[in-house]
């Protein structure tokens, strides 16, 4: 029953994080300028195989649940509850712990989860902490 919820919760934190990548894309010249950049597709999961990928593709970020058959770059967390934990933090040293830990992991083009987090960082701005405060809630 953990792992279902972990689940949804991962895939609750994929949804909104297309949405805020998506106001971001309308608020942000920077942004627009990041999403004109050569596409890819960006794939979190779990140990076991739940997830999502974006793919940026022609400026146009999209999210679809499953796992892709060629990802640039693969996020695999032990599972959603801890993604959901790490990737809700605004400590961004949450992150390095996991890895530490043994809780994450990336394979491909790392490039990718640089160009990522910039983009989050100017999405989540100002409402980083409302955002945050809403995904905690989630996780109650």
């Amino acid at each position: 029953m953990l792992t279902l919820i972990g689940n949804l919760k991962l895939y609750l934190l994929l949804s909104v994080t297309l949405r805020l990548l998506r106001r971001a894309q309308r608020n942000s010249e920077r942004v627009r300028a990041l999403m004109r950049e050569e596409g890819f597709v960006f794939q979190i999961q779990t140990a076991r195989g739940a997830g999502g990928y974006f793919e940026l593709r022609g400026g146009v970020m999209k999210l679809e649940h499953g796992l892709h058959p060629r990802p640039d770059l693969v996020q695999i967390w032990s599972s959603g509850n801890e993604a959901f934990r790490v990737m809700i933090s605004s400590d961004e040293t949450e992150v390095l712990r996991a890895f530490e830990l043994g809780q994450c992991r990336m394979q491909g083009d790392f490039l990718i989860a640089l160009w990522f987090n910039e983009v989050m960082k100017i999405a989540r701005g100002r409402d980083s902490m409302q955002v945050t405060a809403f995904l905690a809630a989630a996780k109650a």
